[in-house]
């Protein structure tokens, strides 16, 4: 019906105002287009704009979910470093420690073999020296007795002697027999002290050997 109207209306007019009236039909559908793909550009640019948007937040998040991803990576190699680390540390001092109770061990054993020794060697000093002592004694006993024996036997013969040439030759002979002995004893008594200190050296150093 409507479409008849407008024929109706056109053949009416005139060309010119048919004209016009087209002309002016043909302009308010050319800005209807223009406004519809000014509309249709602008949702395009808005949707393109929200989805410019959209895709900066997807890959700002993507960014934040995929340094979170390395980061846990990176904590697992350093925690794995870390008990690495930590099991070579223990390993480390457990070695340590084991050859610090070796080397205490020896030296505690080192000590009591010398403790040992010592009073080993402690000991036959003593006896060596005791007996050296008593051989000393005995000998100082017996020169001594010798002396007084000799004193005596001298004055007896003193006492019966009338010539004072023959007193005077018998108490040189006397003083020197006497001297003779003390050399004599002297002499035994450093053979006896060199004696024990070779045999003291010679005791000491089998003990060395030894240790």
């Amino acid at each position: 019906m409507p479409k008849k109207s407008k024929v109706n209306k056109l053949a009416r007019m005139s060309d010119e105002e048919r004209a016009r009236y087209l002309q002016h039909r043909a302009d308010v559908e050319e800005e209807a287009r223009r406004r519809k793909h000014e509309l249709i550009a602008r949702f395009i640019k808005n949707k393109l704009d929200k989805e410019e948007s959209y895709s900066k937040i997807n890959t700002a998040k993507i960014n934040q979910e995929w340094r979170y991803i390395l980061r846990r990576i990176k904590c697992r190699q350093m925690e794995t470093d870390i008990q690495g680390m930590a099991a070579s540390f223990n390993f480390l001092m457990e070695r340590k420690n084991r050859l610090i109770e070796s080397l205490t061990r020896a030296i505690e054993d080192s000590d009591e073999q010398h403790r040992r020794a010592f009073q080993a060697h402690t000991e036959n000093l003593s006896y060596f020296l005791r007996i050296g002592t008593q051989r000393l004694d005995k000998l100082q006993a017996a020169y001594e007795h010798q002396k007084n024996g000799f004193l005596e036997m001298w004055d007896k013969e003193e006492m019966e002697i009338t010539d004072s040439e023959d007193k005077s030759e018998f108490k040189l002979m006397l003083i020197t027999f006497i001297q003779e002995r003390d050399f004599k004893s002297y002499k035994n008594e450093k053979d006896i002290e060199r004696a024990t200190i070779k045999n003291d050296a010679r005791l000491e150093d089998g003990k060395v050997w030894k240790i």
